[in-house]
């Protein structure tokens, strides 16, 4: 189906800077999409925003982060036999560092793999076939509305002085475990995740040339079924 998605704003340039993009991602990310989908392929277009995702997770993992709440999380899970004690002290010891590194892994990866799923949707379930450096580029620049969230969230931590605030229905039932089912389903509920979904699916579908409505359904399923598996697994 060649139907495009229903989002339709003011025709880009030809060719707009990765700065640009990234501005222009907030107000109407399907002239981005378009863009990225019919122009070249800049390797900017996806190290840019990933490395500020990297960026702004380091900043909030120095403001929420500090030794008393490091030491009693370790602390809960040696009760619970779930580490060691000497694992527990390795952590403690070097916890800055270990943390620093998975915020720096995980802001590339998930980047990677979030490409990757959208490709194989596309290729598989869309039956279209683009590059994966597209999806790359889609996948990236979605990401950049996570460095709000990661801003937005830090703000709560402070604000209310709970590590484990979000800006998701969650905040209704802080006073629950986090461990608790209903303040896990309420993360579920996280107002920035829902929205870079919905741009991720506005990029599938100006990649596969099929409507958002299509693109959304498998990209939503994909979404929630990952979110639902973790906390199952987390029971």
């Amino acid at each position: 189906m060649n139907t495009s998605a229903t989002v339709s704003c003011t025709p880009a340039p030809t060719s707009t800077p990765v700065g640009a993009k990234l501005l222009n991602l907030f107000v109407c990310p399907s002239v981005v999409f378009d863009e990225v989908s019919g122009g070249p392929g800049h390797p900017a277009n996806w190290l840019v925003p990933s490395a500020l995702v990297c960026l702004s997770g380091l900043l909030v993992l120095e403001a929420t982060t500090n030794a008393e709440r490091t030491a009693a999380t370790l602390g809960q899970l040696v009760s619970a036999g779930k580490i060691t004690q000497e694992l527990a002290s390795t952590l403690t010891a070097h916890w800055q560092l270990i943390s620093g590194a998975a915020t720096f892994l995980g802001s590339f990866v998930g980047t990677f793999w979030s490409a990757f799923v959208l490709w194989f949707i596309g290729r598989v379930f869309l039956k279209s076939r683009f590059p994966f450096t597209k999806a790359l580029e889609v996948a990236a620049l979605s990401g950049t509305i996570l460095v709000l969230g990661t801003v937005v969230t830090a703000l709560l931590a402070l604000a209310l002085g709970n590590a484990s605030a979000r800006p998701a229905l969650s905040l209704l039932v802080l006073n629950l475990d986090p461990s608790n089912r209903v303040r896990a389903l309420g993360e579920l509920i996280n107002c920035f995740y829902l929205w870079t979904t919905v741009v991720l699916a506005i990029g599938l579908s100006r990649l596969s040339r099929v409507t958002f409505k299509e693109s959304a359904f498998w990209v939503f399923g994909y979404w929630l079924f990952v979110r639902l598996s973790l906390i199952l697994l987390a029971a």
